[in-house]
């Protein structure tokens, strides 16, 4: 068992001079940890480089505190607060179901009921369930009643139940929705107790049930609402549950599924009759209000929902035609939340301690709160701190990838995989973290993850501790530092050459806008900010057309479409992202038909070049290949001679191998690649000053989103389109953008203590792009009317030039 004692994580991610943000910490164990604030400076470990690297800060909050545990409530559900008119003597319960994971082996995780529309914990009461044998079951304090049929994942099934107190009686009706040749009828399951329903002041649960209320355990503080206890978290979809204080007859059964319609008169729509709208409790509607988080009852007590954990809306429901796609456009198709028992939107800490950023002094960095114990325990809480709209500190900012940290939080990949071998071309190995998230589900996973029901997860939240954000991590895929401490390769280079900058995120961005970055002469990228949203590319747009400079310092860029959900913004910004995997893109889950559209912000998902929106347009290049064994190098090519973009290999031989060294998989053009596409967006003036053509293996394949069908030949031993192009081109108003398209570039800035022809390559464009004053336009001349083709071929020429020992065309 790989256990991590320290883990922990921060209400913010970007906090401003002058603000507060505050810690929460979980330390299982050790009676005490210690605090520090420090700023990051490196997170590498490889013995090659610089070493892991931070600066202590001097902070008030730099002390040994008092350790204690917490745990994460994970898995998503609703409630509603212990109401009188949940006090029944007789009930109906009824539902639309579409389960996911009816019966799980004995080692699940949580192996066991699963809760449907439930007011019962420890005997008392009653609810709806599916059993630990996948069938449906009915609970009356101590008695269960269950059909003994098993219910078939993945298909629609209307379940009810009826419980008439006067005589006794009890009804469990099991209808599957889809009937096959040879199944079997199921019957209702009718029987006779002789009770009364005891109730126990809990919630009634949709999708779990009660399991304990503990006001006064301290580990029960950070469940919702505090100090009650569920469990039994349903995996699947539900569809208009409700809840009627009578046992009503089948036929009264068809009626309610109508839906409440109180005050209904001859000229109003259709309905249960004013006998029937008089037996309803609550009635919810859960196509009401898809972008939040509450689920609308619209029985005559209005006892909507909350809900916690953040379950799947904008689902297709029982009564879904497949005619509409946009959950906008037909609501009412769209009545199921789709709940599984790992999600997670909120970890619900108690903070441990905060610290005030003081107003002056502090610099615009990466910074970190690192904990430590005595015994040896170590943790990271990474943050950065930003500078407020109008009070930018330098000329040069950095872009951090916030949202695909976002993405890319606590993967499971590495372990769930089953390909995984193959994928990155050895044995993948494992960081201590990925055990840890293994054996800990409910700290949740990341966007390229599928829920403990085999679902692709959609949401991500950053109020969690996120053990991939950490220096010191290798991702399995480059066995090298990815995503936060990749970037940090560069941060490293920044410091080592002694730039001044400012930092900024994702969440920055697409909240404040052009505002954010509309003062700054050049804005840097990090290595792979794959995952976007709609505003902030809309002002790197703006930004680049009214004279602002881009540095593109990775690959596999403004890939996804994301939004942050606005039901959260009251605990801050860019809190749950969404992403919803659609027909194309590399994927390692694909949403369900009718389910492409975001639940928070009901816009499309899927790839930005789905939404017309290529990934070319924005830096000159785009995705082209990805590959995980090893990395390669860029060789110049006759366009970096030209007059308006030499300056930036002053220095540089024409002949030299630039990056065949680096710390990400050996070299400087892998792991994922971009190249120069005029049909795909990069402007016609676009000059690819270097390439990685050829140099690539058989690991190394062609995006599917590139070709229309399954062919050999399209790996980095035969394909011109598997290499990277290094691009350059100019936007109006002396605006310019250099894209060094390859995720693995940043890796080799920081080899041979900064002394490279990649990091000379760097600071040449550095230095030139954050000087005051426009850029050269492009002149007329340079607009050439060229295609896909003319790059393709020049690549192939180029490779087999190099090949033969020729010279390349002047």
């Amino acid at each position: 068992m790989t256990f991590m004692r320290l883990t922990g994580y921060a209400d913010k991610f970007s906090v401003h001079p002058g603000d507060t943000i505050k810690f929460y910490v979980n330390c299982d164990g050790p009676a005490e940890y210690t605090a520090e604030i420090v700023q990051m400076i490196n997170g590498d470990t490889n013995p090659r480089g610089p070493g892991y690297m931070d600066k202590p800060i001097v902070a008030d909050v730099n002390k040994t505190y008092k350790g204690r545990k917490q745990i994460i409530h994970g898995g998503s559900y609703g409630y509603v607060p212990d109401a009188r008119p949940f006090h029944v003597e007789s009930f109906t319960l009824q539902c639309w179901i579409w389960p996911t994971a009816p019966k799980t082996h004995p080692q699940y995780w949580k192996h066991g009921a699963q809760g449907l529309v439930t007011k019962w914990s420890n005997d008392c009461g009653y609810g709806l369930f599916i059993n630990e044998d996948g069938c449906l079951e009915l609970r009356i304090n101590e008695h269960r009643i269950t059909t003994g049929a098993p219910i078939r994942d993945h298909a629609w099934h209307f379940v009810a139940a009826t419980f008439d107190a006067a005589t006794g009686a009890v009804t469990l009706y099991h209808e599957p929705q889809v009937a096959y040749a040879l199944d079997p009828v199921i019957e209702p399951v009718e029987t006779t107790l002789n009770v009364a329903i005891s109730h126990a002041p809990v919630p009634v649960a949709l999708g779990a049930y009660v399991e304990a209320l503990a006001p006064d355990d301290p580990l029960a503080a950070s469940s919702k609402p505090s100090g009650v206890v569920f469990t039994g978290k349903y995996n699947g979809k539900i569809d208009s549950p409700r809840i009627c204080n009578k046992a009503l007859s089948r036929q009264d059964i068809e009626s309610m599924k109508l839906g409440a319609q109180p005050g209904l008169t001859e000229r109003r729509n259709s309905g249960p009759s004013g006998r029937l709208s008089e037996t309803i409790v609550a009635a919810w509607n859960f196509s009401k209000g898809i972008d939040t988080i509450v689920a609308t009852d619209e029985g005559p007590y209005r006892l909507d929902a909350q809900l916690v954990n953040c379950p799947n809306r904008g689902m297709t429901g029982y009564n879904w035609s497949g005619t509409k796609f946009d959950w906008k456009h037909a609501a009412e198709e769209y009545g199921a939340i789709s709940f599984h028992d790992d999600d997670v939107d909120d970890a619900r800490w108690s903070s441990d301690f905060e610290w005030t950023v003081p107003p002056s002094g502090i610099k615009s960095r990466f910074y970190a709160v690192k904990l430590t114990t005595a015994e040896g325990d170590e943790e990271f809480i990474p943050f950065w701190v930003v500078p407020r709209v109008g009070e930018e500190t330098s000329k040069i900012a950095v872009m951090v990838p916030t949202i695909s940290y976002m993405a890319y939080a606590n993967e499971h990949v590495a372990c769930n995989a089953g390909g995984a071998e193959l994928f990155v071309y050895r044995v993948p190995i494992m960081q201590q973290q990925n055990m840890f998230l293994s054996e800990h589900r409910e700290y949740g996973g990341s966007i390229y993850d599928t829920h403990t029901d085999g679902t692709g997860i959609s949401i991500s939240s950053r109020l969690r501790p996120i053990l991939s954000i950490r220096p010191k991590y290798d991702h399995f895929l480059a066995q090298a530092p990815w995503q936060y401490p990749a970037d940090l390769h560069l941060i490293y280079w920044l410091e080592t050459l002694g730039y001044e900058y400012d930092v900024f995120t994702d969440e920055d961005i697409t909240y404040d806008g052009l505002a954010r970055i509309e003062n700054y002469n050049v804005i840097i990228t990090g290595s792979h900010p794959e995952h976007n949203s709609g505003p902030q590319l809309d002002a790197l747009h703006n930004y680049t057309q009214r004279g602002g400079r881009l540095m593109y310092m990775g690959a596999d860029a403004w890939y996804w479409v994301h939004s942050f959900h606005p039901a959260y913004d009251h605990l801050g910004r860019g809190v749950v992202t969404e992403m919803r995997r659609c027909e194309s893109g590399i994927r390692t889950w694909r949403a369900d038909p009718g389910e492409y559209y975001h639940q928070g912000t009901g816009e499309l998902g899927g790839m930005w070049r789905f939404r017309g929106r290529y990934l070319h347009s924005v830096a000159g290049v785009g995705m082209s290949s990805e590959g995980f064994d090893i990395s390669s190098y860029f060789s110049r090519t006759p366009d970096s001679l030209d007059p308006r973009v030499s300056w930036a290999f002053e220095g540089i031989g024409y002949d030299e191998k630039l990056g065949n060294f680096g710390l990400v998989g050996g070299g400087a053009a892998g792991l994922e690649l971009d190249i120069v596409d005029t049909m795909l967006g990069s402007p016609p003036h676009t000059l690819a000053v270097a390439t990685s053509a050829g140099r690539h293996t058989e690991a190394y394949l062609l995006v599917m989103e590139d070709f229309g069908f399954n062919q050999q030949g399209t790996d980095g031993t035969t394909h011109p389109r598997v290499r990277g192009d290094i691009a350059y081109h100019e936007t109006p108003n002396g605006g310019a953008c250099f894209a060094f398209s390859s995720i693995a570039f940043c890796g080799s800035l920081p080899w041979n203590n900064c002394d490279n022809n990649i990091s000379k390559l760097v600071k040449n464009v550095l230095d030139r792009f954050s000087a005051d004053g426009p850029l050269p336009a492009p002149p007329a001349e340079a607009i050439k009317h060229r295609g896909r083709a003319d790059y393709d071929a020049k690549a192939l020429e180029h490779r087999s030039r190099k090949e033969r020992g020729e010279p390349l065309p002047a």
